[in-house]
Order: structure tokens, then C-alpha cells, then sequence
């Protein structure tokens, strides 16, 4: 059965707002560069500059600077946004360190990717 669900409805932690840059890279070594807009201990959505190739259920790597490199899936795509997955949640502790380091920045601010 498939689960219809919005991922919003389907989260099971609570999502932060933050503004962390990372890069996530391809088992074939192709590096993103992107911004993570939320966090939470299960996954983070991510915001990418123009169209780019993240697709649903493809595997990345991805590095936050200060961290591992995180195991992580595209669980969804929306235009220049995509939703990951970890494949190990981080410890709640980390997460809110993480997001309390990196606060979200006015829209009006942003840069670019």
C-alpha cells in the first residue's frame, strides 16, 4: 500500500528551522552543493541553485560541516527543494546543536547556492 500521506504528516521528529550550507555526494563522486533549511534527528530538507539532479530514492552522502559524512536518500523532490532521509538518525542532542549553531536567515537575506 502507498503511503499518500504529505511528508509534513508522515514526519515522526520534530523539524527545525535552520540555514546550514553541506554538499551531498554521489556514489560516482558528482558533488551538490546546497543549503539545508530544516533539520530534524531523521532527516532535513534542502534547498539546490537551478534544476538539479537529485531524484527520489537515490543515495547521497552527505557532509555538514563538523559531522561525518551523514548516509542519507531523497525521500521527495519539489522543484529546487528535496526532502532527505538519514539512514542512522542523528542523536537529539546533535540535531539541536546543529540547528542552534545555524539559524534561519530572513528571506530577504539569502544567497544563492
Amino acid at each position: 500500500m502507498t503511503d499518500v500521506r504529505k511528508p509534513s504528516e508522515r514526519r515522526g521528529a520534530r523539524r527545525v528551522p535552520t540555514r546550514i550550507s553541506a554538499v551531498a555526494k554521489t556514489a560516482h563522486g558528482q558533488r551538490h552543493a546546497l543549503h539545508i533549511s530544516d533539520l530534524s534527528v531523521g532527516g532535513c530538507a534542502i534547498s539546490v541553485a537551478g534544476t538539479h539532479p537529485l531524484k527520489p530514492g537515490t543515495t547521497y552522502g552527505l557532509k555538514i560541516n563538523g559531522l561525518e559524512t551523514l548516509g542519507s536518500i531523497t525521500a521527495w523532490t519539489a522543484e529546487q527543494s528535496a526532502g532527505l532521509e538519514f539512514e542512522r538518525p542523528l542523536h537529539p542532542a546533535v540535531s539541536d546543536h546543529i540547528a542552534a549553531l545555524n539559524p534561519p536567515v530572513p528571506s530577504e537575506e539569502l544567497d544563492p547556492v
